[in-house]
């Protein structure tokens, strides 16, 4: 995906998250972004009253102890604790390390400045309680999953997973105080690098996985979930330096005979394709609402892209990426987990000839997910479209592209696949961006037609976000 205040007030109406059908943007806008009758606003602990598999959390804690652990049943009607004993050579973070899935703190590193902070000295024979212990035994990746709420409509932000690494909690927690019930997590990045310990083999081959900036995909969205927001796993697919220099056989390839050199996966290459769907198995796995592929398209930029080997750009390269989603949609279908695609925002309002070259004609791709989110942002069109000088200056202009790509499924007879638009969250080539800015982007997309909306910042700056959505009290 290639991403690159005044304005008037909205009024906002927020109520509900998680499950529960996301708020109008205001207070006029008419359904489908009303709640569902009957739905409550708030829900159940998603842990409340269970017990493991029949049997008492003090036999559920007693099954993930690590050496030198004790569970302790307190008298009736309080929760066990566990006791550890200090070995030699135990520290704060091995201990914090080796409790950490047992306890409600996210990072290793602040377990063990809390374990070091309560604990002055680790003496060996010497007994601490771990702190933070949980009170409920977790569920499983499938019992967990939220889903999309029953109105479909989503509004989050993106985040990367160096970005995750470093304030995923405290991001939830924002988007969970808004009423806002989505995250968009990279499950791989762009450039190639898996986020999380992956087994599926093209990863394993080419040491993807480098860094433990995810350590735990279940647990992560498990700690999403907790807050009633929705995870939207992201994998770019074709875009691929990484597995495209160390995998060869999977890159593109130029009409001499070896691969043509732009970083580029062939998308009509099975073992590629088979690469992104493992990536796809393991999110849905790991308890993911949601898969979003990314860079289904051919590449384009290239001055010398006529020396790819690819399929013609005449209707040929949108069926070739249709029929790959096509195998990815069979996987997340069986799991009923929705599908949703990336897709550049000329696709929408654009010339024919630009959308055969990538290969992302909505009528023929669209049919094959529950919902496609075109890149329609604003500072992406060049200066006397529709004649704005300036378009990054005109929010209206997400209205624009949305109501085209709502128009180009019910062209194509498809009533069921939502569009859903991506938002600029950034100041590129914009002089009056800002929260008042968002809020009209937000409004345009969901009066043209949007089923909720998403936020993109390539640096994960959303402080005009947290600003344009207050904290509902």
């Amino acid at each position: 995906m290639v991403r690159a205040s005044a304005g008037v007030a909205v009024t906002m109406l927020l109520v509900g998250c998680g499950r529960h059908a996301a708020p109008p943007l205001d207070a006029g806008v008419d359904a489908p972004l009303e709640a569902e009758p009957g739905e409550a606003a708030t829900s159940a602990p998603p842990d409340a009253g269970r017990e493991a598999g029949g049997g008492t959390f003090a036999a559920w804690l007693a099954e993930r102890l690590p050496k030198g652990g004790k569970v302790v049943s307190p008298a009736a009607g309080a929760s066990p604790h566990i006791v550890h004993t200090v070995e030699a050579g135990d520290t704060a973070k091995s201990i914090a390390e080796a409790y950490l899935d047992v306890t409600d703190v996210y990072d290793a590193k602040e377990l063990t400045t809390i374990i070091a902070k309560e604990h002055k000295g680790l003496e060996p024979g010497g007994t601490i309680e771990i702190p933070h212990l949980l009170t409920e035994p977790y569920k499983t990746p499938e019992e967990d999953r939220l889903g999309w709420p029953k109105n479909k409509v989503l509004r989050g932000v993106f985040i990367t997973g160096a970005y995750a690494q470093i304030r995923w909690v405290d991001t939830l927690d924002k988007l969970a105080a808004r009423k806002l019930n989505a995250v968009v997590l990279d499950g791989k990045d762009y450039q190639g690098p898996v986020n999380y310990p992956t087994k599926v083999p093209v990863a394993v081959e080419t040491h993807a996985y480098v860094e433990p900036r995810i350590p735990d995909l279940a647990r992560a969205i498990r700690f999403a979930h907790a807050r009633g927001i929705v995870v939207i796993m992201r994998i770019p697919c074709f875009h691929d330096p990484w597995a495209a220099k160390h995998a060869p056989r999977l890159s593109l390839m130029g009409n001499w005979g070896g691969p043509f050199p732009m970083g580029w996966l062939d998308p009509t290459n099975v073992e590629a394709q088979d690469y992104v769907i493992g990536l796809v198995k393991e999110s849905i796995a790991a308890g993911a609402d949601e898969i979003q592929l990314d860079y289904v398209r051919f590449p384009v930029q290239a001055q010398s892209i006529n020396s790819a080997v690819m399929p013609k750009p005449n209707g040929a390269r949108s069926r070739a990426n249709r029929d790959f989603v096509h195998r990815v949609h069979e996987v997340t279908s069986e799991k009923n987990v929705p599908l949703s695609l990336d897709i550049f925002g000329v696709t929408a309002t654009g010339d024919q000839s630009d959308i055969d070259k990538l290969g992302q004609d909505i009528g023929t791709i669209g049919g094959e997910a529950e919902a496609l989110s075109p890149m329609v942002y604003p500072s992406e069109y060049s200066p006397g479209y529709r004649g704005f000088t300036q378009p990054g200056n005109h929010p209206e202009i997400i209205g624009i592209g949305t109501k085209a790509a709502v128009a180009k499924l019910k062209a194509a007879k498809n009533e069921k696949t939502i569009i859903r638009s991506w938002l600029q969250a950034s100041g590129y080539k914009s002089t009056n961006y800002g929260p008042d800015y968002i809020l009209k982007e937000a409004k345009s997309a969901e009066t043209n037609g949007g089923m909720g909306w998403l936020l993109w910042n390539p640096g994960c700056d959303y402080w005009p976000a947290w600003r344009a959505f207050p904290v509902v009290e």
